[in-house]
């Protein structure tokens, strides 16, 4: 099993999946609407509740004070206060004159001793323990985009006075009035201060406040909810990009060691083993890289093999050459001299011969591939060539048989007619003179190419020898022909335009005597 590490590409990959993840924690830590709706309903519910106080005091009041108007609150009526807040209620109410002293506090009674609320202190669980120290890092966390470190602090004097509280001042004027702060323990404070006032006559204003630990207790249940499910998404999330990055880098990891350990290797032999198991992309870049490996090694060897003929071929002119020149300054009578004259001739037009088909031979493949190609008519094209070219070999009867409308075939022109011209050349060298080469062009639709047969009325080629006639530098020339006249490249380069054409060129013998070849080429679409 091969080992996992991190690279860039894995980096990427888990940084793009990570990315939204990251998003979605950001906003779990800056998103406070869902506070801002608890603290609005908190809101809502302490301005219902002192309102119905206020109202309850102020016809308390009034009940009392039946002939005299006086704008102020009694003591006696706040004690209706404590039975109206509820005796142990979490909501604290305070009462304050308008002249600003403290009338009443449901939290302080007499002396104003705060009431002391005895309970029994439990050990908390270690799962309670986890979700608090959680709660703590989250609210810590949030404690970087939310708004609501920003809040005035809670503090409460001994002596306390309405000036100390703005919502009490404008409660005093008829105005009620909403407040938020934080006490010293970072818990919500919220209060609300209502006038207490009898149609229009304030006789003072009543407070109510309560601590934000239930909406704290709230926020702490769903920042808990929300972290484990994030913590779930965020182990998935990993699982899936080390899975993904593994599936992806891994494979390519091992394409590229393998490509590098065969660019070293000095066996041509060797090549890139396909992945297993891989119908994917990833699969397919495999296969074309083992097939580019391959054909790039054929090529290679080819090229070695063709540098080692060509090697060969020129070696013997030159071989020749020497020998000829060694002799010339022995030779003592001048047809001696003439005749090497004549033989270093001969060896310097066969190195010419062969020097020039060595390098058209070696330029055919890029020259065809970076060449347009356009669609031709290819019954037009052989009519022409045949013209010319009985001129040329007027010796020779060239016939020709074509269909009677055109042939269109997309070729590069000169290369195709370079293929005929070479096969022609081969089939009246080995053709009788006054002999008959034919030309027979056929388009057969059912295969949608096009099929021009060449015969002669030579002696034929031997049956072991119908694939080897297309190597290079293989040559089997008629007994009459004199040594050299041919470079044995001519129908090599004639099957390496044919193969680029996409198309076939083979040879066969004629039942009645004589050689075939056969050129097949696509028809244009």
């Amino acid at each position: 099993m091969t080992p996992f590490r991190m690279s860039r590409l894995t980096a990427r990959i888990m940084a793009i999946m990570l990315f939204p993840l990251a998003i979605f924690l950001v906003g779990l830590l800056s998103l406070d609407q869902y506070r801002t709706t608890l603290i609005q309903s908190e809101f809502v519910a302490l301005e219902r509740q002192g309102f119905t106080l206020a109202r309850s005091l102020a016809l308390a009041e009034a009940e009392r004070d039946r002939r005299v108007a006086r704008r102020q609150l009694s003591p006696e009526t706040m004690t209706h206060l404590i039975p109206l807040v509820g005796l142990g209620s979490s909501l604290r109410a305070r009462v304050f004159q308008p002249n600003g002293s403290l009338l009443a506090d449901t939290a302080r009674r007499s002396g104003f001793q705060p009431n002391v609320d005895i309970r029994r202190h439990l050990d908390k669980s270690w799962r309670q323990k986890i979700r608090n120290n959680l709660n703590d890092m989250v609210a810590a966390a949030s404690g970087w985009f939310s708004p609501f470190d920003e809040l005035p602090a809670y503090v409460e004097q001994r002596r306390q006075r309405a000036s100390q509280y703005a919502e009490v001042i404008a409660a005093l004027s008829g105005e009620p009035r909403r407040a938020l702060r934080i006490d010293r323990d970072s818990n919500l404070m919220l209060s609300v201060a209502v006038p207490v006032q009898d149609v229009r006559l304030v006789r003072g204003a009543l407070m109510v406040s309560i601590g934000g630990g239930k909406i704290e207790q709230e926020l702490a249940n769903v920042n808990i909810v929300f972290l484990q499910l994030f913590v779930g998404v965020l182990m998935v999330t990993l699982g899936l990009s080390l899975y993904l990055a593994r599936s992806i880098t891994t494979p390519i990891s091992r394409l590229a060691a393998a490509a590098d350990k065969l660019r070293q290797s000095a066996d041509m032999s060797s090549r890139l083993q396909r992945l297993p198991h891989r119908n994917d992309e990833i699969g397919q870049l495999s296969d074309s890289l083992i097939d580019l490996t391959d054909e790039l090694q054929k090529r290679i060897q080819a090229t070695a093999a063709f540098a080692a003929d060509v090697a060969h071929e020129i070696k013997n002119p030159l071989s020749s050459l020497r020998s000829a020149t060694e002799t010339f300054s022995r030779a003592k009578t001048a047809a001696q001299k003439k005749q090497l004259l004549n033989v270093i001739l001969q060896d310097v037009q066969r190195l010419d011969r062969l020097i020039t088909d060595i390098s058209q031979a070696s330029r055919v493949d890029t020259e065809i591939i970076g060449q347009d190609r356009d669609p031709v008519d290819f019954a037009g094209l052989i009519d022409n060539f045949i013209q010319m070219r009985s001129q040329t070999h007027s010796q020779y009867r060239l016939r020709y048989e074509h269909p009677p409308l055109p042939v269109m075939v997309r070729m590069n022109e000169s290369r195709i007619v370079q293929v005929i011209d070479n096969v022609l050349s081969n089939a009246i060298s080995f053709s009788p003179k006054g002999g008959m080469v034919q030309f027979i062009l056929t388009a057969a639709a059912t295969r949608k190419s096009a099929v021009l047969e060449i015969l002669d009325d030579g002696p034929g080629i031997p049956d072991a020898k119908l694939e080897t006639v297309f190597d290079r530098f293989y040559t089997e020339r008629p007994s009459g022909e004199s040594f050299g006249e041919h470079s044995g490249l001519g129908l090599s380069i004639a099957r390496q335009i044919v193969d680029a054409h996409n198309g076939q060129l083979t040879a066969e013998n004629r039942p009645e005597g004589g050689a075939c070849f056969r050129l097949v080429l696509p028809l244009e679409s």
